[in-house]
């Protein structure tokens, strides 16, 4: 996919396809290529909308009690094998995301024991999905894409991945920029290239522990680029305020 805002393309990483279940593609900095997303059917590069649900309620938390408790900046710990990363959430720009963010994952400890399962170096750590022996967890409804919400993918800030064809596809992935990454910032509704990504908040402490992350050896592995080779895990995230 291109960005129209860029006049030149930065190189392809590609999407890679694991497991027959997901479709997997990562971005580096300006990449013409947005991170890594899970989407329902990769045999058809998932042009197909019907295989995208998303939910209608903030958060896509209906039946569940919610955990945003309203608060407009949480933070959360994510404790990892390389060290803690603490996160100042922006519930006040992303009320949906945060919501879905706490309540669907966080608070049903969905993260813990997931991996990093791509990382870069000046581009940016993904995760959120798939355990140490590459199993994908079970994901609640896609949601609305708050990225017109004016933040920005700027070094140090944290925001969902999603299905590059589908503007409202975030399910419980993530990322954590390491860098600028503005061709993933929101410049217009015309499509799903130039929405952009939804910013949900930011590393007020551990960024340190971040670019460790994402200078760990990588390798390829059925299908994944950019995996590292000793598993990076999230082995809790929890809510501290």
């Amino acid at each position: 996919m291109k960005f129209p805002h860029l006049s030149s393309l930065a190189a392809v990483i590609g999407f890679a396809i694991c497991l027959g279940l997901f479709t997997v593609g990562c971005g580096s900095s300006d990449s013409a290529n947005p991170p890594a997303v899970s989407i329902n059917d990769p045999g058809n590069g998932g042009s197909d909308a019907a295989s995208h649900t998303v939910s209608t309620d903030v958060g896509g938390t209906a039946g569940k009690r919610s955990d945003f408790r309203g608060e407009e900046f949480p933070e959360v710990i994510l404790t990892t094998t390389k060290g803690d990363i603490r996160l100042k959430l922006d519930a006040k720009k992303a009320p949906a995301t945060v919501d879905n963010f706490l309540t669907n994952y966080i608070s049903t400890n969905h993260y813990d024991g997931t991996i990093f399962h791509y990382v870069q170096p000046k581009g940016m750590i993904l995760g959120g999905l798939f355990d140490s022996g590459m199993n994908p967890r079970e994901t609640m409804s896609e949601i609305q894409n708050e990225a017109m919400n004016g933040l920005k993918n700027k070094r140090g800030t944290i925001a969902m991945s999603r299905d590059p064809g589908f503007i409202h596809s975030s399910t419980c992935q993530f990322f954590i920029n390491c860098a600028d990454n503005t061709s993933f910032d929101h410049i217009g509704t015309d499509d799903s290239g130039s929405f952009g990504y939804c910013v949900f908040g930011e590393v007020i402490e551990g960024m340190d522990v971040v670019d460790a992350i994402s200078k760990v050896d990588v390798k390829s592995s059925d299908g994944f680029i950019n995996l590292p080779q000793e598993p990076v895990q999230i082995l809790s995230a929890q809510r501290v305020k």
